[in-house]
């Protein structure tokens, strides 16, 4: 059975690569250019505010260690299901959240409102 709306497009290249080798490898470089779009949208990566090379560098670096961390949430976090969120969507619904952080007997705990629907997530993460 086909699909309802056929994707149809052109590819033009003169490797000898087998056509579903070079469709595969397509759309994988269309999947990291949507990996860099997110984190110059969301994390800002394209800020380079200050007049020194380093401070923009170390901007850079912050950005991406930053992504890294928020997609190994949403690996952890969101494991095992079908469709996984945005890192942006992640930041609205995980980060930004009011907590209260407490050192007690030598362990750090987070403590998230009891109506706080995504506490889950918190407990799978921290667990």
């Amino acid at each position: 059975m086909g699909e309802l709306f056929p994707r149809v497009g052109f590819i033009v290249t003169n490797s000898s690569i087998a056509a579903k080798k070079v469709i595969t490898i397509y759309n994988g470089r269309a999947e990291i250019e949507n990996r860099i779009k997110e984190g110059k949208n969301t994390l800002r990566w394209d800020k380079t505010s200050c007049h020194r090379f380093a401070a923009n560098q170390a901007r850079l670096l912050v950005g991406c260690l930053a992504y890294n961390l928020l997609h190994m949430i949403r690996d952890a976090a969101f494991w095992g299901e079908s469709v996984k969120p945005s890192i942006d969507s992640i930041i609205k619904r995980l980060v930004k959240v009011g907590a209260r952080v407490v050192y007690h007997a030598g362990r750090w705990h987070i403590h998230v409102a009891t109506a706080f629907p995504l506490a889950r997530y918190y407990r799978i993460l921290f667990a």
